[in-house]
């Protein structure tokens, strides 16, 4: 059994994502969208940017899931600031997801019978852990007395 402690945070570290920058031209290629679309979202306030240190203007990583969502939107018709801002309430929900599983993942044990991940304890009994199950064909969460 393979244990990988403090998973989450080691995983946040990893995958820091402003510390993930992309130009403009990866951006929109890797967002499906055009060099111009980018720019112009951009020039509206719809995207936020950051200058490296070449002076040269980047966008974090985590702008390509808004940029996703906003051109999603817009095939559906939306207007580009009703896409924006359906995308923006999107993002949040998923940061407070993103925000949830990595303040709370402690540990990850690999067995034999598929993944297991350790949410940490309930707030009202701590001796009880919340534990993500990955057994393959079947993902489920169970609560248990965590193993000392």
């Amino acid at each position: 059994m393979e244990e990988i402690s403090k998973y989450g945070k080691r995983l946040h570290e990893i995958i820091r994502p402003d510390k993930i920058l992309l130009s403009i031209r990866d951006a929109a290629r890797a967002s499906e969208v055009t060099d111009t679309q980018v720019r112009y979202w951009i020039k509206s306030g719809y995207l936020s940017t950051v200058k490296a240190d070449n002076g040269a203007i980047k966008l974090g990583i985590g702008q390509i899931p808004l940029i996703r969502i906003i051109k999603a939107f817009m095939d559906e018709g939306y207007t580009l600031p009703a896409a924006a801002e359906k995308a923006q309430a999107s993002r949040e929900i998923v940061h407070s997801l993103s925000k949830l599983l990595l303040s709370r993942l402690g540990n990850i044990e690999k067995t034999e019978d598929g993944t297991i991940f350790d949410f940490g304890p309930l707030d009202e009994d701590p001796t009880q852990h919340v534990y993500g199950v990955d057994a393959g064909d079947q993902v489920k969460f169970i609560v248990q007395t965590a193993e000392k």
